[in-house]
């Protein structure tokens, strides 16, 4: 049996409150009472879909990383798919550059939702589903760009898999230009990238 129409949107109110909360105070400063007053419901009532506040951040901060990875992925496979034939410097000038960190759509909160995920087991499982339920997708634009790479060019797509899908810029942030400026960051993997 499904969720009555006033059961969704009790849940939808008491998850849009937590992203508010969560926007406003972080994820350390939620308080399930504000997100209840802010819904305008009780904290029973959010226990009872969410079992306890480590269940209501699995939930938000699941669909924030989620929504996050979409985000990413979407904005670099669309850019992918405007050239008819893909170049290497296609693929390293459509990436986002360590300078641009504020590109990184969300970078902060991502951290954040990976620190929490060490504590909420409930969490952490959530975004391991979502990872995993994540590479056909990945893989599927990197078939793509291998597909419509200009002759004779083969690339290591485990600069993709290892490299780029695992990094931090949130470290070259701190770095700045110390660590590696966006110039040698786009000769570093455009010398990985090709076999």
């Amino acid at each position: 049996m499904g969720k009555s129409p006033r059961s969704v949107e009790s849940e939808n109110a008491i998850l849009q409150s937590a992203r508010i909360e969560i926007e406003e105070q972080g994820i350390l400063g939620l308080r399930v009472a504000e997100v209840a007053a802010r819904a305008n419901c009780s904290i029973t009532q959010i226990y009872r879909y969410f079992t306890d506040r480590n269940g209501l951040l699995a939930r938000v901060l699941g669909d924030i990383y989620e929504e996050s990875l979409e985000k990413s992925f979407r904005t670099y496979y669309n850019k992918m798919q405007t050239f008819e034939v893909i170049t290497i410097d296609d693929i390293v000038n459509s990436l986002v550059l360590p300078s641009q960190y504020d590109a990184f759509h969300g970078q902060d909160i991502r951290l954040q939702i990976l620190a929490a995920s060490a504590t909420n087991e409930e969490l952490k499982a959530r975004i391991k589903k979502i990872s995993q339920d994540f590479v056909p997708k990945w893989n599927e634009g990197l078939d793509y760009m291998e597909e419509h790479l200009e002759d004779g060019v083969k690339i290591d797509r485990r600069i993709f898999t290892i490299m780029l899908l695992l990094q931090t810029m949130y470290y070259r942030t701190l770095l700045e230009d110390s660590g590696f400026t966006d110039e040698e960051y786009i000769q570093f993997i455009k010398d990985k990238l090709v076999l």
